[in-house]
């Protein structure tokens, strides 16, 4: 049976299996009266695999429709159980938010009218939504004042209770943003009464379909633990929609990356200093010390003592270690060591053992200590303090400590010295997710291949895992992708004529381009080669820096629009996997053309060299090269082109320079939709790029 859309007497679809022995479900909460191709099928597979608790891995590309295909699909199943079902939608972008919220609001306004209201939280993170002045503070800071505020009950927006302001948040769906302005403004009749709007999202989140929030509320463990009980959920109970998908991984890995050096330690041992003389100071005032505090400042001098000693022997090690490094030839270059955790725990449990004048202390006490410290943070460079940096590095190592997919680097370079703990395997964490939760669906326009993410994440083989990669309607008329197969960025072809031909085919797209051209490159040093150097007329250069700054980012898509407005042409210039190539929503058909320069490959390293050992040994040699190399460098390509289009009604050209991109290596890594056309010269570029402006010559409007 196929669809059967019925448009006069309700909003729900008949999704037919293909097979004639499968049965059929009916998929309610549609957001859309005709779904688009590739959309139907996304549904039918997310209701066939969600009713048996598994995972659909969906590589669905832009326009698809995707987020409206995955909450019906995800509310059909939920609706149809007993007992508590919620369905997590989470994300690591905050404007993703937005679009879950407004797809809600569609499904609501199709349903029948005896049909109950979908009903939905968003939040984000404690700090984001807060309307106390603190919210100025830096993260640790704000943390620690909340907490002190909330225990002594003198924070105001935390102790009002709105009844009402909590039914106005299930009954009709609200943006975070929109939330926060609420519950500022909340009045108990004609009283003023701001509410805490965390609290309110907290609150309700237990009695909503669905929770809108980040990656964190399940894949940071201190997170979980402190949010799912207090919001009255169970994992046990949860269908999960992870939007992005393809960066959870990294986020994951990410949220386990920290930096240990000798100077952290020691300032850590200042801020233990200065922490205990402030309690001292606060206890002499109060008219002196009990037992218990005497033991709580005698255990703080303990833990300075233990660090002070731990920081010189740390140094002493790294300096014998660069006097290796020396002894090898290696003076001046950049050196890695890998270093085994167990022998930094080591040398530190050492040094907690005591001294003549110091009582021993528990590595787990002396993490606690760290934590429990109260200083003011003097700079701007930080925005954690000293002790808290220190307290989550120790926390990791000693969790690790055992772990084959803990790789701990010391990186030497010149007088500089630090040691970084990375995680090699994010299954480590997402395993116990997956393996709780009652099934999920992981979507982006990048999940390629999708068994790949199911392996690095963890979802659980003994669960039912589809796997798919779904067609673009639009791909190969509105948005062509052309690879040039006379230049390449691999090291031994670079060179004058090498840069020449890239410049003439980017020249070539931008002189037939009627619109705004974003072009992005493996590394600032090449992005400053090819196009600081190169001449571009008529164009006004946008060029992405390191430091750029998230307002800095919307800072240049503001431009990007005024400048359209007025009929002027941008060149904008970034870097793979960096603010402009990621994460960045290019509305309203913002781009006419990309340019992707090169394969960010990842530089040779310890770390990297680990990861590739780990996968082999984990999933087999034929997968290693691929996992760790290949591929996370093409979905750095896939997401840089998937700029430009945003939606199905856009389009743009899309220009590849690196002929490696046609040979086998790099073409299995592509998506089985990828059908490029190929170009011999800069003149061929041209001809490519006239014609197909000729046949789309305005830009999609932002109300399509």
């Amino acid at each position: 049976m196929g669809l059967n859309v019925n448009l006069h007497g309700g909003p729900s679809v008949t999704l037919g299996s293909m097979g004639s022995n499968q049965a059929f479900t009916e998929a309610r909460f549609l957001a859309h009266g005709t779904l688009r191709e590739g959309q139907q099928k996304m549904i039918q597979d997310g209701l066939n695999v969600l009713e048996k608790d598994g995972f659909l891995l969906s590589n669905a590309p832009t326009g698809i429709g995707k987020t409206a295909a995955a909450l019906s699909s995800a509310l059909t199943v939920a609706r149809s159980r007993e007992g508590p079902s919620h369905i997590l939608f989470m994300t690591g972008r905050q404007s993703q938010h937005h679009i879950v919220v407004d797809t809600v609001r569609r499904i609501n306004s199709r349903l029948a009218p005896e049909e109950k209201k979908v009903s939905l939280v968003d939040m984000i993170g404690q700090k984001g939504m807060c309307i106390h002045p603190i919210s100025e503070e830096y993260s640790s800071m704000f943390n620690r004042l909340c907490g002190e505020l909330r225990s002594k009950r003198q924070c105001k927006p935390f102790l009002a209770d709105s009844p009402g302001l909590r039914l106005q948040v299930l009954q009709d769906p609200l943006h975070v943003d929109e939330l926060v302005s609420v519950a500022r403004n909340h009045h108990a009749g004609e009283v003023p009464q701001p509410t805490c709007p965390w609290k309110i999202a907290r609150e309700t989140a237990g009695q909503a379909d669905i929770l809108v929030c980040d990656y964190n509320h399940l894949f940071n463990e201190d997170v979980r633990k402190a949010s799912l009980d207090a919001m009255g959920l169970r994992m046990e109970d949860m269908i999960l929609i992870l939007d992005e998908a393809h960066n959870l991984p990294e986020r994951i890995r990410m949220g386990l990356r920290r930096r240990l050096t000798s100077d952290l330690v020691q300032h850590a041992v200042y801020e233990l200093e200065e922490h205990r003389e402030s309690e001292q100071a606060r206890l002499s005032r109060s008219g002196g010390e009990s037992k218990v505090e005497q033991s709580g400042i005698s255990h703080t001098r303990a833990c300075e003592g233990a660090l002070k000693r731990f920081r010189n022997r740390l140094a002493t090690w790294i300096r014998e270690q660069k006097a290796a490094v020396r002894d090898a030839g290696d003076i001046g270059k950049e050196a890695e060591v890998r270093v085994e955790a167990d022998l930094l725990l080591a040398m530190l449990r050492q040094e907690l053992s005591g001294s003549i004048s110091d009582e021993a202390v528990q590595l787990p006490d002396l993490i606690q200590q760290l934590l429990n410290v109260r200083v003011e943070i003097d700079t701007d460079d930080e925005k954690e303090t000293a002790t808290f940096r220190l307290a989550s590095v120790l926390s990791i190592l000693s969790r690790f400590a055992q772990s084959p997919a803990m790789c701990v680097v010391l990186t030497m370079k010149g007088d500089s010295s630090w040691l970084t703990t990375h995680l090699l395997d994010p299954s480590i964490v997402g395993r116990e997710v997956f393996k709780t939760v009652r099934g999920g669906i992981l979507m982006s326009g990048t999940l390629t291949p999708p068994n790949m993410y199911g392996d690095t994440l963890g979802v659980p083989s003994e669960r039912p895992i589809h796997a798919e990669e779904y067609p673009s309607p639009f791909m190969a008329d509105r948005r062509p992708v052309l690879i040039a197969s006379d230049v390449s960025t691999l090291w031994k072809r670079r060179g004058t004529e090498n840069t020449r031909k890239m410049r003439r085919h980017l020249q070539a797209l931008m002189q037939h381009t009627p619109g705004h051209v974003a072009v992005f490159c493996p590394s600032y040093k090449m992005l400053e080669e090819v196009i600081s150097e190169g001449d571009w007329p008529g164009r006004f250069i946008l060029m992405e820096e390191s430091s750029w700054t998230k307002k800095r980012v919307e800072s240049a898509l503001e431009q990007m629009r005024s400048a359209r407005l007025r009929g002027t042409k941008l060149l904008l210039a970034g870097v793979f996997g960096g603010r402009l190539a990621e994460g960045v929503d290019y509305s309203g058909n913002l781009l006419d053309a990309v340019a992707c320069i090169g394969i960010p490959n990842a530089p040779k390293s310890v770390h990297n060299d680990a990861l590739k050992s780990y996968i082999e040994g984990k999933h087999g040699k034929n997968k290693s090269w691929r996992y760790a190399v290949l591929q996370p460098a093409v979905n750095k390509i896939l997401q840089g082109m998937g700029r430009a289009i945003r939606k199905a009604e856009d389009r743009a050209f899309i220009l590849l320079l690196d002929d490696r991109l046609l040979t086998h290596t790099y073409k299995q890594c592509l998506p089985p939709t990828f059908i490029p056309f190929t170009a011999p010269d800069s003149n061929r570029t041209a001809s490519q790029v006239k014609r197909f402006f000729k046949r789309h010559p305005d830009a999609a409007s932002a109300e399509d």
